[in-house]
């Protein structure tokens, strides 16, 4: 469950297009004043519903871009600015990454490096079970969505070199590439936005390392509640989380939650999860805990999360939090 902020941004884009707020929350437990003035949660479900509704009363493309554009990163709390005042904007790129599940995801996102390109991929855009409409609809958003996002990290009017878009030319060219200023082809395999590589390298104006560690904590605390409580493959990392070392196989894991091991590798897949993620969050989860407890040396937290010796550790460790386990440990 998550804060309805997508949810919002997409109501008051709508309205702007002639809809009313309830043909826009049709089907929904929510009112405009309820996700003005209470705390409630939302969920991806809810968010398909509400662009259910706006799709089959207004199809222009332009709505679902001007989404996109109105979800700057403030809208989403502690992830957000944790990615504003990250130390590189390479770093800041990671992170988003690593805690995407705390954004209310619509899609998977990643990035290549390609010679003296970067680019942003959406690498299940294919998988995902959207109905067409949907799914193109959701696409221009979350390229508005990450347009706006690069800005806002470098404060600055970065554009990309090209966008393709693995759709046929159902919108006018020219309206993406007016809101891009770069190219835009369709019917391309696979949807990117393509940087020049020296945007890595930049400094966010809002860098503060001390405000980012701060926020990546309270980010890592967040992702870990939410995968404790998420469909099956929160019931799987409770499992693992409640088994001593050494951890339970894919099998045993299956065994107890009375299903065979392929029925449970197909809902992890319908989830965008694999095992071998959730025994890395496990670990990780389980690292800063005995890492904050200032007990246990580097070695003893290696052993206990049954790595073969400390490097190992120390080198899983960084690659899941961008820090060695010292440096968390003194951050902490």
């Amino acid at each position: 469950m998550y804060a309805p902020y997508k949810l919002y941004a997409l109501l008051e884009s709508a309205k702007g297009f002639g809809l009313t707020s309830a043909q826009i929350l049709h089907r929904l437990p929510f009112t405009e004043r309820s996700l003005q003035e209470e705390s409630l949660d939302s969920s991806v479900e809810h968010y398909l519903t509400a662009c259910e509704n706006v799709i089959r009363l207004c199809d222009d493309p332009a709505l679902p871009l001007q989404v996109g554009q109105s979800l700057h990163l403030s809208a989403y709390g502690l992830y957000g600015f944790a990615l504003l005042c990250g130390p590189s904007v390479r770093a800041s790129f990671e992170f988003a990454v690593r805690y995407h599940r705390l954004a209310t995801p619509l899609f998977e996102i990643a990035f290549d490096l390609e010679d003296d390109k970067f680019v942003w991929k959406f690498p299940d855009e294919h998988l995902v079970p959207y109905e067409p409409r949907v799914h193109r609809f959701l696409l221009f958003q979350q390229l508005a969505q990450h347009v706006t996002h690069v800005r806002d990290i470098t404060r600055a009017d970065r554009k990309p070199i090209t966008v393709e878009v693995a759709t046929k030319a159902t919108v006018r060219p020219e309206l993406l590439e007016q809101l891009f200023d770069c190219p835009v082809q369709f019917s391309m395999p696979a949807t990117r936005l393509v940087y020049d590589m020296s945007i890595v390298d930049e400094r966010p104006p809002l860098m503060n390392p001390i405000s980012h560690t701060t926020l990546r904590e309270s980010c890592a605390r967040m992702l870990e509640d939410l995968r404790a409580v998420e469909g099956v493959s929160g019931r799987v990392f409770r499992v693992v989380m409640e088994t001593p070392v050494p951890f339970p196989s894919m099998d045993e894991v299956a065994a107890k939650l009375s299903v065979t091991s392929r029925t449970l590798r197909r809902k992890l897949m319908a989830e965008q999860r694999t095992y071998s993620e959730i025994l890395d969050e496990v670990r990780n989860a389980l690292a800063r805990k005995y890492l904050r407890a200032n007990t246990f040396t580097v070695e003893d937290i290696a052993s206990l999360l049954g790595f073969s010796d400390a490097a190992s550790f120390r080198t899983s460790f960084k690659r899941w939090n961008g820090m060695s386990p010292s440096e968390y440990r003194n951050s902490t």
